[in-house]
């Protein structure tokens, strides 16, 4: 279990990590460089700045993908990665529509005609948001732009998978997004929660940003925290030697979150959260080791400070 540090030849920062048997993250950026540009851009400063990993879990000749990867060039790493440990039957599951988990799926669906299964599951919010006309015109002028590849099956509430003999349940949360898809293993304790979770703090939208949906945010990652024997979360954005590790404490990065967002919407006039860096904000949770702090995540709790304040000029 934990790192390898040998980089693919063409993704040099790279990080495969083993945080439990047949379960594989793959982890790029945290590395205090830009990956496509200098110019501001999703998949620096959305993605690569923050750190990104995508997950695989393999039993016997099955394999689950969760999330596609950045970059086409991500996904087949983690295509050949599954490939050489026997897998020939592949489900993909994205875990929400943003850029960064479903960029890489163009290299991922191809392989349906070398290997005997490729489906692309999604939550069915998920499809009617790719499949809209303006997304495709909004992603054709993204930088860098790259393929959309529709699910080729969804579910609503819940939907459980069979991968090999190891059970997996893809569940539907309101959280960061409304499409927002986790996969709970049961037997493992063990979450795959995508941007439900982040380290070292969520990101809240416009959209997300006002009161109501604060504390639809709160009541659903109270829900998640009650998913009976659920220890351990595995983000997407997070600490690649934590997650190497094994992982979130699920109390702890619950608690944090959910801490986070009350001091943000308080009632008053400026919360006094608005006023501080992030640094200071998580000092008890980093300290204790719940959390961990990456200075990018300053840019993101600008944001969500700027997101909160116009929600609440719009609402009067």
């Amino acid at each position: 279990m934990g790192l390898d540090s040998s980089p693919s030849k063409s993704l040099p920062t790279m990080r495969l990590l083993n945080p439990y048997p047949n379960i594989y993250a793959y982890y790029d950026g945290r590395t205090g460089t830009r990956y496509h540009s200098d110019s501001p851009n999703w998949l620096d400063d959305g993605a690569f700045k923050l750190g990104v990993a995508t997950y695989s879990i393999i039993n016997g000749t099955s394999a689950l993908l969760y999330d596609a990867g950045i970059t086409p060039e991500h996904a087949t790493y983690m295509l050949n990665h599954v490939k050489s440990l026997g897998a020939t039957k592949i489900m993909l599951v994205y875990s929400h529509v943003h850029n960064d988990h479903i960029a890489g799926a163009s290299a991922i669906y191809p392989a349906r005609d070398r290997i005997k299964s490729v489906e692309v599951i999604a939550h069915e919010k998920t499809y009617e948001d790719l499949a809209d006309p303006l997304s495709v015109e909004e992603i054709a002028e993204e930088d860098p732009t790259f393929q959309i590849v529709l699910p080729t099956k969804t579910y609503n509430e819940e939907m459980t998978l069979q991968i090999g003999d190891e059970e997996v349940k893809l569940m539907n949360f309101d959280i960061h997004t409304p499409d927002a898809t986790v996969a709970w293993l049961p037997k493992r304790r063990l979450l795959l929660a995508g941007d439900v979770l982040e380290d070292t703090v969520t990101y809240l939208s416009p959209e997300n940003a006002k009161v109501e949906q604060l504390r639809t945010h709160i009541t659903e990652l109270r829900r998640l925290a009650s998913l009976s024997g659920l220890e351990k979360v595995l983000p997407a954005h997070g600490c690649p030697k934590k997650i190497g590790g094994g992982g979130y404490d699920v109390k702890s990065f619950v608690d944090a979150t959910i801490k986070y967002i009350e001091a943000m919407g308080e009632d008053v006039d400026e919360p006094e959260i608005w006023t501080l860096r992030l640094e200071e904000v998580v000092k008890s949770e980093v300290e204790s080791g719940g959390l961990g702090y990456w200075d990018a995540y300053e840019a993101v709790h600008q944001e969500n400070v700027d997101s909160v304040k116009k929600a609440r000029k719009q609402t009067g």
